[in-house]
């Protein structure tokens, strides 16, 4: 017989899975949508190790899951959210970073004070909700198209056609002017003390670095890295590895030569070779982060960006008030885009879509003004500035007679 998988409502010690048979006191044998309730019999019952998120799961969930016996279309009435969470990634193929999202989402729209219907959905409810979301509470863009795409997944799930709810969340803006740190405030911001504990204090110290240098998806894309993906050869050859969850785990290669090798940066290997040893434990595996005390791995990505943004949100702040978790991201694209127009006098935005990851050549492009803008402010290498002490750097201005004066010039 198939068995099925109940995922119960969150637990403080993890997420519950129990496995059990759908057919059991059932009084005929067609597939019932799951309740709320747990089944009164269960023959296997797992708990979760403590601090995994439903996300981490989602490969157990199909591997117990049977594709041929889960039901094509949900009943609203009976069916819990992590049915809609299983549906979402076997019929729908939506990412399982953006479930967890959605899922997120639903659970806010659910306990609003103005509430999302989900047992019994309609337009007229769901358009109450986003009217007052908007009105009442002066939400934009980002959060109503959130909200909506939530919603979308449960109508999908629900055999309900999305086209037939006629919603459109309010028009973005075309462009706003994105307010990125200059590099002297970044290599503040890398060097600060933010612990007194001295692994603590490095592993917030190198995760700034790289995401300021590196630029990658904080902290999906970082959570997921691991030293087999630091690659450094015998004859030099230098490269990193990055899995993009978002993009269902493709993969690029990049070269961020300055923090790859070097002794006095914060460069991947002299994270591998002195400060990651202090941490390893049985749990560990090949993670390059790792959890100070437990040596466990950031496997719930959220849990990284609460690390980060428990140990150093605040001292950062004081360096640069607009900071926010993508800021390094920003920031390492318009540094990238200023580094190709010093080398090649033009900005090159294939080299830097590829580096960041982008689908779209025209997200690259949204970079162009913020990158034009600052070059005519500080026109020299915002990434070696930004990476290097502040001695040298100061050393060397005083050597060249400034030496953005004389990219001007160029």
């Amino acid at each position: 017989m198939a068995t099925r998988v109940l995922l119960t409502p969150w637990q403080p010690g993890g997420l519950i899975m129990e496995v059990s048979n759908p057919r059991e006191n059932e009084e005929n044998s067609s597939y019932k949508p799951f309740s709320k309730e747990k089944p009164k019999e269960t023959s296997v019952v797992q708990t979760a190790p403590h601090g995994k998120s439903l996300e981490t799961y989602f490969d157990v969930i199909l591997q117990k899951v049977n594709r041929l016996d889960f039901p094509i279309v949900l009943n609203p009435k009976t069916a819990t959210f992590d049915e809609v969470a299983i549906h979402a990634l076997l019929r729908q193929r939506i990412a399982k970073g953006t479930i967890t999202r959605n899922l997120r989402y639903a659970r806010f729209m659910e306990t609003h004070p103005c509430p999302v219907d989900f047992r019994n959905p309609s337009y007229e409810n769901f358009i109450r909700h986003m009217d007052y979301r908007e009105q009442i509470e002066g939400s934009k863009w980002g959060a109503l198209k959130h909200e909506w795409q939530a919603m979308r997944m449960f109508l999908k799930a629900y055999g309900i056609p999305p086209n037939t709810w006629s919603y459109r969340p309010p028009p973005r803006c075309i462009y706003n002017v994105r307010s990125i740190p200059y590099p002297e405030q970044v290599n503040e911001i890398i060097h600060h003390r933010y612990c007194k504990d001295e692994y603590e204090n490095a592993l917030v110290q190198y995760l700034l670095a790289h995401n300021f240098i590196v630029g990658w998806r904080f902290p999906s894309e970082a959570a997921v890295l691991k030293v087999s993906d630091i690659r450094i050869d015998a004859f030099g050859r230098k490269s990193v590895k990055i899995t993009e969850p978002k993009k269902h785990n493709s993969t690029r290669y990049i070269n961020p030569i300055e923090i790859m090798t070097g002794k006095n940066t914060k460069s991947f290997k002299n994270w591998i070779d002195k400060w990651r040893p202090k941490a390893v434990s049985q749990y560990s595996e090949d993670y390059l982060y790792l959890k100070p005390r437990t040596g466990e791995p950031f496997t719930d990505r959220e849990q990284l960006r609460t690390f980060l943004n428990r140990k150093a949100y605040k001292q950062i702040k004081q360096i640069f008030p607009e900071y926010y978790n993508y800021t390094s991201r920003h920031f390492c694209a318009v540094s990238r885009l200023i580094r190709t127009k010093l080398q090649t006098k033009h900005f090159d935005i294939y080299e830097v879509k590829d580096w960041l990851g982008h689908t779209k050549i025209e997200t690259t492009m949204t970079y162009l003004k913020d990158a034009k803008h600052y070059y005519e402010q500080a026109p020299y290498d915002w990434i070696q500035r930004a990476i290097t002490k502040k001695s040298w750097w100061k050393k060397h201005n005083a050597k060249t007679g400034e030496t953005q004066k004389t990219a001007l010039t160029d």
